[in-house]
């Protein structure tokens, strides 16, 4: 069931962290907690939710080994992140852009966040390499775990983050570098999670039933609470500090399911008119392309135009930058992701017509 007000979820976090980017450190300074922060753990929330319902319908659905489970779960991410993020790597690679260019092998493995953590500059990489990284263990923790332990497992993830955090300041290791790992991120991934299992009813994900009237009110009063704290953070404790490194992210996660459910359900009033439209929700089906490429535009246009002030290059950046996700999108992502649906519908079929 797709939901479309994520989409324009999806549109708002990536304009997030465009905006960290590109406006500058003047414009950036103002936005509490960070924009990039904010949009890139929105992604995260939103992933753990979206990964584990179609996970939990995908094994209650199949009756046979789950083996074919992870093969038709890992051969859909496969398909819907694969292609472009390769093309957008071969691109970097032929144009010579460093310094993706000389270490590509670890970003074609999904291993950016670690070669971070070695002490290489960061890249937008990072983010695919922690969503990957989890892909890879998350469905085997829900195939093999019992469905009454499964959301104490899940609140273990927070504690596996929380632990890491406390080892590695007590261990003196310099946290700027480390801070894309995966284990420093389950909070976020977590929530999204345990949203995902409370909304899963009678072999149904995104079933919010359950979420209404005094639920409704008390999930609301605790998610604009934690944000509010969040901020309180930010605004005393700027961009570091163990206040932060503890709190920022459970509490952010705390408010981005909230906003993950009302989504979901759909926001009426101003917000949902502005949330359903078309063209913001056109940018959500396209962000992960307008993640993959926007951060290696500027330096390109630089290269090839030579240097220009911020405003006069920004129109540039950003009418390439959509145009070849536009191009990403409609001639390739969009074309594999209904070829993998009637993949998965002939599939369904064929078992179908052997029962």
């Amino acid at each position: 069931m797709r939901m479309p007000q994520l989409d324009s979820l999806r549109a708002i976090a990536v304009g997030l962290v465009l905006v960290e980017h590109f406006a500058g450190a003047t414009v950036n300074s103002y936005i509490p907690i960070g924009a990039g922060t904010l949009g890139v753990g929105g992604f995260f929330t939103l992933s753990g939710f979206l990964i584990t319902g179609i996970l939990l319908e995908s094994f209650d659905r199949n009756r046979g080994p789950a083996l074919a489970v992870w093969k038709e779960f890992y051969a859909r991410r496969i398909i819907r992140l694969a292609p472009a993020f390769y093309l957008v790597l071969l691109a970097l690679i032929a144009l010579d852009v460093e310094p993706i260019a000389s270490s590509w092998p670890w970003h074609a493995s999904y291993l950016t966040n670690i070669w971070i953590a070695l002490g290489n500059p960061s890249n937008v990489f990072w983010s695919l390499s922690v969503e990957e990284q989890f892909y890879l263990f998350w469905p085997f923790i829900i195939a093999l775990t019992p469905r009454q332990f499964l959301i104490p497992t899940t609140i273990g993830l927070i504690g596996i983050a929380l632990l890491t955090k406390l080892m590695l300041v007590l261990a003196g290791v310099p946290l700027g570098p480390v801070r894309g790992l995966l284990p420093l991120n389950l909070e976020l991934l977590a929530l999204g999670c345990l949203l995902a299992m409370a909304s899963y009813r009678n072999g149904r994900a995104n079933d919010f039933g359950w979420y209404r009237g005094r639920r409704v009110r008390l999930f609301t009063a605790v998610a604009f609470a934690a944000i509010s704290l969040a901020i309180a953070i930010w605004l005393i404790f700027g961009e570091t500090g163990l206040t932060r490194l503890f709190a920022n992210n459970l509490l952010c996660a705390i408010f981005f399911a909230w906003l993950i459910a009302s989504a979901a359900i759909g926001f009426s009033g101003k917000i949902g008119q502005f949330l359903n439209n078309p063209l913001l929700q056109l940018c959500g089906q396209m962000s992960y392309g307008i993640y993959l490429v926007h951060s290696f535009v500027p330096d390109l246009v630089e290269r090839y135009a030579g240097p220009m002030p911020k405003w006069q290059a920004a129109p540039i950046v950003l009418a390439i930058t959509f145009g070849v996700c536009a191009l990403s999108w409609f001639f390739v992502e969009r074309p594999l992701l209904r070829w993998g649906r009637r993949l998965q519908t002939s599939k369904a079929d064929a078992g179908a017509s052997a029962a």
